[in-house]
């Protein structure tokens, strides 16, 4: 056999074997999206001398004072990906209960977050991305009547680094957080304050996180590329219940310990620390669970670890932020 037939034979196997590599680690497919009462927008705004991009999604029926959630994709991802990784989750609940929703697009696919250890263009180039939340928070108060108050911020992995940012930062803008793949960065790894006012924050962490290691420490792209130390998921839990002035031990469902990577583990644990007048922190740990966000109609690549399918985090996160709501714990109102 000549030395070019050879060669075409191996690409003849190499080919295939490559795009079955490619079928069963990197791809996922896209859900259906759903019917809603109105288009969802894509628009820019200008903040310190940049042009910003988002999309959103405005119920057509709006109420006046309608709630504000901010939904912040990871690293390498934009508004419209994490728009579907999410299932179109948080879509669908703003069209039931009646919210806005917007998806910002980070500085070349990333955030300027909190951590010193951080790469990405945003943080290299100090971007201001705390004047982008408060600008488009101003934005769609005076377009659309929601009430600065009530203004809750979703992130994920990158994302989520920037909402513990925003909880440091600019708390007297959130009425909550919710983080999905990501630990507090170690003391010595902050670059800005960390978070000191109390907030609502519910934490959802898988204990197979290729990325970020959910008993702490070194952060990395799948042990390649360090991204500096974090706090495990249960620290992190902690650290923001002693923020909030919450003393008493939490309570878990089922119990944590000796569960966690067993067979017959749950797939998901919920740990609540709570105490009267005082903002919760509710941690979800996904038994099992990759660089994921937890939802029913989206999986992740395979290379990202598990999708759990039974904990729908769209819909856990928006019952969380309405309980916060409900309870009057927005933090301003209640002076925390």
């Amino acid at each position: 056999m000549s030395a070019s037939v050879t060669a075409l034979a191996a690409i003849g196997v190499v080919v295939p074997a490559g795009a079955a590599a490619y079928g069963y680690f990197l791809h996922s497919a896209k859900p259906a999206e759903p019917r809603l009462s109105a288009p969802v927008t894509v628009d820019t705004i200008t903040v310190a001398d940049r042009t910003r991009s988002y999309r959103a999604f405005v119920p057509a029926d709006l109420p006046p004072g309608a709630p504000l959630l901010f939904v912040l994709h990871g690293s390498q991802q934009d508004g419209k990906t994490i728009r579907t990784a999410t299932g179109y989750g948080f879509d669908r609940l703003a069209e039931r209960h009646k919210f806005a929703v917007v998806y910002p697009d980070g500085y070349k696919r990333g955030w300027n977050d909190g951590r010193t250890a951080a790469v990405t263009p945003a943080r290299k180039e100090d971007v201001d991305d705390e004047g982008l939340i408060a600008a488009l928070v101003e934005r769609f108060r005076q377009g659309h009547g929601i009430d600065p108050a009530r203004v809750f911020v979703t992130g994920f992995s990158n994302g989520g680094q920037l909402a513990f940012r925003l909880a440091a930062r600019t708390p007297e803008l959130l009425a909550g957080i919710a983080v999905i793949g990501a630990g507090l960065p170690t003391p010595d790894q902050w670059a800005v304050t960390e978070p000191k006012s109390p907030l609502p924050v519910l934490l959802i962490a898988g204990t197979r996180d290729p990325i970020m290691p959910y008993e702490g420490g070194e952060a990395s792209i799948f042990g390649f590329q360090k991204r500096g130390t974090v706090l495990s998921a249960e620290a992190t839990a902690r650290a923001f219940a002693e923020v909030n002035g919450i003393t008493r031990p939490p309570i878990s469902w089922p119990p944590t310990g000796s569960f966690l990577d067993r067979s017959d583990a749950p797939s998901v644990i919920e740990t609540r620390y709570t105490e009267p007048g005082k903002p919760p922190v509710l941690a979800f740990t996904v038994t099992g669970g990759g660089h994921t966000i937890p939802n029913p109609d989206y999986r992740f690549p395979r290379l990202m670890g598990r999708t759990d399918d039974t904990l729908d985090a769209p819909a856990a996160i928006w019952a969380f932020f309405g309980e916060s709501m409900q309870a009057g714990r927005n933090g301003r109102s209640q002076g925390w």
